[in-house]
C-alpha cells in the first residue's frame, strides 16, 4: 500500500482538539488513516505571527523539523530560540508550548508516532491546568540544512547500493528517540536505489527537485511540495532522473529492526537462483 500526494491540495485548518488551547495555528494531516497508515501521523503545521500553543504533552512521540519562520519552544522554565533547519523531539509525555515572535509565519513538518488516535477515540494529547503545571524532562534537539551536505565522494555515500545518495539521520536512537526516525535524504543527479520494502512506514515530503518513484509498480514523478508514503511491505525505489540533486525529509514509524531493515528484492533473487539452480 503507498500513497503519493501535493501537500498544496491538502487545506491548513485548526485542530479541533487545539481549538481552545491555541492562537493562530492551523495544521494539515498529510499521512494518517486516511491514506492508509497505521503508524504514522505526519502532519504541515503552521503558527502566524504572535501566535502560539498553549503547554500540552501527548501520550505518543513527537518529532519535527522547521521549513521556515521563527519559533520560541517552551519546556518548564528553559526556553528555546528555533529557526529553519532546527529538528527535534519531544519523547511521550514531554510537556512542552510553542510561540511565534517573528513577523512571518513559521512553517514545521511535524510526525508523531505511534499514531495519534482519531477523533472520538480515547485522548492522547493533554493540556494541563496552569497551576498543575509539572514540567518533566527537556525536548531532544540538532540543526541540519543543506549547506552542511559534504561534497560528492564516499563521506556522503552512506545508503549501501545507492552511490551518490546522501543520508543524514536527524531524530534516530542516538539522539533519543525511540517510536520514530527523521532524516535527511539527498539524491545526486542520475542516482538511484534498488528496489525495496521494509518492516515498517516510510513517509518523504520532497523540499527541492523531482524523482522518479516507482510504488508497488505504479510510477510517479514526485516534486518540491509532493509527500508520498510506503506502507510495511510496499516494494519501492527512486531515482533522481532530473538535472539536478532532490532533497526530501523522509520518517520511519516505528524504528526499523536491529537487522535487515532493507529487503533488496535482487538481492533475493540472486540468493533464490544460487539455491534453487
Amino acid at each position: 500500500m503507498h500513497f503519493h500526494g501535493r501537500t498544496t491540495d491538502i487545506p491548513l485548518t485548526e485542530p479541533r482538539v487545539y481549538a481552545n488551547h491555541s492562537h493562530g495555528y492551523t495544521q494539515a494531516s498529510l499521512i494518517d488513516r486516511g491514506t492508509g497508515s497505521v503508524h504514522t501521523g505526519l502532519s504541515m503545521n503552521a503558527l502566524a505571527p504572535s501566535g502560539s500553543i498553549a503547554p500540552h504533552l501527548h501520550s505518543f512521540e513527537e518529532g519535527f523539523y522547521i521549513l521556515e519562520g521563527e519559533a520560541v519552544l517552551r519546556c518548564g522554565n528553559r526556553s528555546w530560540r528555533l529557526g529553519s533547519g532546527d529538528f527535534g523531539a519531544f519523547k511521550v509525555g514531554i510537556l512542552h508550548a510553542w510561540s511565534n515572535p517573528g513577523e512571518r509565519p513559521l512553517r514545521w513538518l511535524q510526525v508523531a508516532a505511534p499514531q495519534p488516535k482519531p477523533e472520538g477515540a480515547e485522548r492522547d494529547t493533554f493540556f494541563p491546568r496552569q497551576e498543575k503545571i509539572d514540567f518533566t524532562g527537556e525536548p531532544l534537539l540538532g540543526h541540519f540544512d543543506a549547506s552542511q551536505i559534504p561534497e560528492p565522494g564516499p563521506a556522503r555515500d552512506a545508503l549501501p547500493g545507492a552511490k551518490g545518495v546522501f543520508l543524514k539521520w536527524l531524530n534516530d536512537e542516538t539522539l533519543g528517540t525511540r517510536h520514530h526516525r527523521l532524516l535527511f535524504i539527498e539524491y545526486l543527479q542520475g542516482s538511484n536505489i534498488p528496489l525495496h520494502d521494509h518492516t515498517f512506514e516510510e513517509s518523504y515530503l520532497i523540499l527541492s527537485g523531482e524523482v522518479e518513484a516507482v510504488l508497488d509498480g505504479k510510477r510517479y514523478m514526485a516534486r518540491a511540495g509532493d509527500v508520498l508514503w510506503t506502507g510495511v511491505g510496499c516494494v519501492h525505489t527512486f531515482a533522481n532522473i532530473g538535472n539536478g540533486p532532490v532533497r526530501w525529509l523522509e520518517t520511519f514509524a516505528p524504528q526499523p529492526p536491529a537487522e535487515n531493515a532493507f529487503r533488496f528484492m535482487a538481492e533475493w533473487e540472486q540468493r533464490a537462483g544460487d539455491l534453487e539452480g
